[in-house]
């Protein structure tokens, strides 16, 4: 391959595939090719019918950092929103099971009381949530998971509904249904040990996938391949057209790679493009679509900051250990 130096157009806000290495000694990569012993691109026949799907995503935001004064040195906190949903293209309404939520959270263990702010139609409540870390990124640790625990509640709720594809935004929630998969968009470690395999992805076209293969994270088995979302363009960095699909390992064989040939169909027509989307083709239009929504939801952060210096000038919230 010509040894080429390429400028990535996604904002630097956004993660990029460029960060992605192989995985290390350490970390696992495929533990098991289910379906074949030499990678190469498939090309999955049409489908009869595409299912029911359900895209799930969510959103968060640092409001205000707070610090919890008098005992020692001060503790840092910081009320945080966050939010989590679906959207069902082929459902009426197709926005589904959307919540939002808002926390404070202290460091240290330390618990802050409500803090309510009053807007002229309604009320805020930020209420207390755990964290016994002493560190301030241990308050990102903390929404990340409430976040998550969140979006796994949006998933239970479509089971129930009886969606037949979910398809999360990320990492797959710990859940065991085979109806669910995690789309992940940057994957910033290629579980790929073999040359092969990386020259398997980049001759990927729309509409191809990789074979499915096992893989291990943390103490959980998936089932895992990556589809093509789209094809290169003159600017795009190599492999940042795939995504990353993980499933149950729990789930038959079979359904498996019946999901995987449904996933290299269903999802490349939900591809935008880059004047659509920054992080085009990865972050689908029905997600990009509840994203928006749900960060309207959140509230316009300059009226939540005026109503929070409001609030904290007329009294002053307390805490305790």
């Amino acid at each position: 391959m010509p040894r080429l130096l390429k400028i990535d157009p996604r904002p630097t806000t956004y993660d990029s595939v460029a960060e992605a290495v192989f995985a290390s000694e350490d970390e696992p990569g495929i533990t098991e090719d289910i379906e074949c012993d030499s990678w190469r691109p498939l090309t999955p026949p049409a489908p009869a019918r595409l299912p029911d799907v359900a895209f799930v995503d969510g959103v968060e935001r640092r409001d205000a950092r707070v610090s919890a004064e008098g005992e020692r040195m001060p503790f840092a906190g910081m009320l945080v929103s966050y939010a989590a949903g679906a959207i069902c293209p082929a459902r009426q309404p197709p926005l589904r099971h959307v919540s939002v939520q808002r926390r404070i959270v202290l460091t240290n263990g330390a618990t802050a009381e409500t803090i309510v702010l009053n807007a002229s139609n309604t009320t805020i409540d930020y209420l207390p949530a755990h964290n016994a870390e002493a560190d301030a990124e241990s308050i990102d640790r903390t929404l990340k998971g409430l976040r998550a625990d969140l979006e796994a509640a949006v998933v239970r709720s479509l089971i129930v509904d009886g969606a037949e594809l979910i398809v999360c935004d990320g990492r797959l929630p710990p859940i065991r249904d085979a109806s669910a998969i995690g789309l992940i968009k940057t994957p910033h470690q290629l579980p790929l040990t073999r040359d092969d395999q990386l020259e398997t992805l980049t001759r990927l076209r729309a509409g191809q996938r990789s074979p499915v293969f096992i893989r291990r994270r943390s103490d959980r088995a998936y089932y895992s391949w990556f589809v093509c979302l789209a094809d290169l363009g003159p600017l795009d960095l190599a492999l940042s057209n795939v995504a990353l699909i993980e499933m149950d390992d729990e789930a038959p064989r079979a359904r498996a790679l019946a999901a995987a040939d449904i996933t290299a169909a269903l999802l490349p027509p939900y591809a935008p493009t880059a004047y659509r989307d920054p992080r085009a083709p990865q972050n689908l239009m029905p997600v990009g679509q509840l994203e928006r929504e749900l960060r309207r939801r959140l509230g316009d952060p300059e009226m939540m900051r005026r109503l929070m210096l409001t609030t904290f000038g007329r009294e002053s919230p307390t805490w305790h250990p």
